[in-house]
């Protein structure tokens, strides 16, 4: 079967996009999206960058329908990403979105492409997430479970579902005010951290775009599609990153996984209440960091400043 149309978003980061784009030519999509944000006017660093990160994708050396998106002036985070987005489905049905530090594994793309395929028409699945964070928990006995949690390092989606994407989170203070997220994701734990992200995004405090669409999944009564292995890998936890600065033991540079043989289905369609309580207690809990925690984090943040150093010199 043909690998799905693929977006792969850049910004300033040559080296993290290359490894994406290796991946994405082993895969060999027939269509793919380009899309970079410019420059800021006050990073000088950024010329160089974004430039270096357009050429990469000189070398497309496989038959291929490519477009490109590339500004001049920098949107940001909310606007790049989202607009991105959109323009990919003015073209398309259904597809892969990739950003500059979501590496995929080589199974990502065809699981991508049954799922896309086999939930086309189902209005009630809007996402397909890439990543694993069950520590080796393996959830029901299919290749896949479902979930109301939306991860979006290395995902899919369909138009249909995109179309109900709401950037400025319209009605968010009814959903909380009102109770609607209980009969939608109820999580105790996790309510005071999903209510400060929704709030501080809507006042423009964060400037994201996922929130919005985690939002509007949620408000639209959607379902996220999980995989019970790891098949996207973030490896872009430095300085240059927007909002992963700081490594995260919890979730940085994941091993990546293979499905070995067919997507298998699942058999159960309802969120899988245990898998996301775990999601949401590993990542979306207001918390704050032991000492000895921030201490391993700094310690490997070091580390890994050192070796990208002797690996760029």
């Amino acid at each position: 079967m043909p690998v799905p149309p693929v977006l792969i978003i850049g910004f300033n980061r040559p080296k993290h996009i290359q490894q994406v784009f290796n991946a994405i030519k082993q895969a060999k999509p027939n269509r793919l999206y380009i899309a970079v944000d410019g420059p800021r006017k006050d990073r000088k660093a950024d010329l160089i960058n974004v430039q270096e990160t357009i050429n990469i994708f000189e070398n497309i050396d496989w038959p291929c329908n490519v477009k490109r998106l590339i500004r001049k002036e920098n949107l940001g985070c909310k606007m790049a990403v989202s607009s991105a987005i959109t323009w990919f489905f003015e073209h398309e049905e259904q597809g892969i979105i990739l950003e500059d530090d979501c590496l995929p594994s080589s199974s990502f793309f065809n699981y991508c492409e049954y799922l896309l395929d086999k939930y086309k028409y189902n209005d009630s699945i809007m996402h397909i997430n890439g990543v694993n964070f069950q520590d080796g928990i393996v959830r029901g006995t299919g290749s896949y479970y479902f979930s109301k949690i939306c991860h979006v390092w290395g995902w899919a989606t369909w138009r249909r579902a995109w179309e109900k994407y709401d950037i400025e989170m319209k009605e968010v203070e009814t959903f909380f005010e009102y109770n609607i997220y209980k009969s939608v994701i109820n999580y105790p734990n996790s309510l005071k951290y999903w209510q400060s992200a929704f709030y501080k995004t809507k006042q423009g405090l964060i400037d994201t775009w996922d929130y919005q669409w985690v939002y509007s999944v949620w408000k639209n009564n959607g379902l996220a599609i999980a995989s019970n292995y790891n098949l996207v890998s973030n490896i872009g936890f430095d300085e240059m990153a927007t909002h992963t600065k700081d490594i995260d033991l919890n979730v940085s540079g994941k091993a990546l996984e293979s499905i070995k043989g067919e997507v298998q289905d699942c058999s159960i369609y309802i969120p899988h209440y245990d898998a996301d309580i775990y999601s949401c207690n590993k990542l979306f809990t207001v918390r704050k960091k032991n000492l000895f925690v921030r201490f391993r984090n700094k310690i490997k943040s070091e580390i890994l400043k050192i070796n990208s150093y002797y690996n760029s010199n």
